[in-house]
């Protein structure tokens, strides 16, 4: 294993602060990306215990800008192609089961699994039975014996979180059928190289996936990959198609995508050296456009309070001197602080009765929405700042 990037030690990205803990210190954590050079995956450095990372949290699906289109697609595509009628569809990390319940609707039977006890406690009140624990082999052998086996398995945004994906894959094999698909959508680490945007790297995410890794994962438990697509959501996202090895045909898209990585250089460390030097740029540029427009007296806030901002927020050293705030539009951030930084986070609303200057796009992997939302803010000359990518002001 070799670092490429350090990005200095961090908060905890979702644990956003209240007022009455913003003078307690904050425990911080070294943020270092690694290479091994014989798997080509890349990853942390270090692991942060799951049961301080998921147990209490603020995130919600449902609460993500169009998020319910693309789920609604994602759930009629796994029943059309994969589904059963009384077929059994489980997904690991299943949130407040926006997912499962357009899954559901479609009259297959549907079980999340979700360690956030919070978060589990919503699934289960929307009517998604919700088991409020961590996945693992173990766990799989009891749904198995109680619910039977599943015709899909889906772990959206969940498999760059598990430290031991060997244990992952166990269980999936244990309660999937014989011919039945294990199917996940992750962050490309292409869109890396591609768009800079290095903002995905924070502690939840343990690592960062491309189809050359996996592909040897499955192998190592006679399953293969039979299907990729890509999706324009969290940036670029793959969705990943796989079951056990000879049970489904080999869709010309994985050659395609394992071409792709190869010419993109992403089984060669310098590659990773190179990103590193690049990233490095882009922080002095965004620092030296932000400090720019401070001394003009231009107005500064963040629009979005994003996990993934708060990497781009802690390692480019932006804080309230710079921001006067950052927006949202889930309750659990609002009236609230950044980590790390403490820049004061309100809502939208507020922020459109006296708008900025500019605003820093921290959730930026939502331009298009953002942009057709804020008609109003740029038609009145207000500019959206972006904090990766090539493009700075838009």
């Amino acid at each position: 294993m070799r670092e490429f990037l350090n990005l200095g030690e961090h908060p905890l990205d979702n644990a956003i602060v209240s007022r009455e803990k913003l003078a307690e210190p904050e425990m911080r954590y070294p943020l270092r990306v690694l290479f091994c050079q014989e798997c080509g995956l890349s990853q942390l450095g270090e692991v942060i215990s799951p049961k301080i990372l998921f147990r209490d949290y603020v995130y919600l699906t449902s609460g993500m800008p169009r998020v319910s289109e693309h789920f609604r697609n994602y759930a009629n595509d796994i029943v059309d192609r994969f589904s059963r009628p009384g077929g059994l569809v489980v997904e690991i990390g299943s949130n407040d089961g926006i997912l499962l319940a357009a899954v559901k609707e479609r009259g297959t039977r549907v079980l999340g699994i979700d360690p956030a006890l919070n978060i589990a406690k919503v699934a289960n009140d929307r009517g998604v039975e919700t088991i409020p624990d961590f996945f693992s082999q173990h766990l799989a052998t009891d749904i198995a014996r109680k619910y039977g086996q599943a015709d899909v398995v889906i772990g959206n945004n969940v498999v760059a979180h598990i430290d031991d994906h060997h244990d992952l894959l166990r269980g999936v094999i244990t309660f999937l059928k014989p011919d039945g698909a294990f199917i996940f959508e992750a962050p490309y680490l292409l869109d890396m190289f591609e768009r800079l945007a290095f903002d995905s790297i924070y502690h939840e995410h343990l690592s960062y996936l491309s189809i050359r890794p996996l592909r040897r994962l499955m192998q190592d438990h006679e399953m293969e990959i039979f299907d990729v697509r890509m999706f324009p959501v969290q940036g670029e996202s793959i969705r990943v198609f796989a079951g056990l090895a000879g049970k489904h045909a080999i869709m010309p898209s994985v050659a395609k995508f394992l071409e792709l990585e190869e010419k993109s250089g992403l089984d060669d460390f310098e590659s990773y050296q190179e990103l590193s030097s690049r990233i490095q740029q882009l922080k002095s540029e965004v620092v030296s456009t932000l400090h720019d427009f401070k001394r003009q007296g231009k107005r500064i806030a963040g629009y979005g309070a994003p996990a993934r901002g708060n990497t781009i927020l802690n390692y480019y050293g932006i804080g309230p001197d710079m921001l006067e705030y950052a927006t949202e539009e889930l309750p659990t951030k609002i009236g609230r602080f950044t980590p790390g930084t403490h820049i004061p986070v309100i809502h939208v609303e507020e922020s459109r009765k006296n708008p900025p200057d500019y605003y820093l796009l921290l959730a930026w992997n939502y331009l298009d929405a953002v942009l057709e939302k804020e008609r109003a803010f740029r038609e009145r000359g207000g500019k959206f700042i972006l904090p990766v990518g090539e493009t700075r002001i838009m």
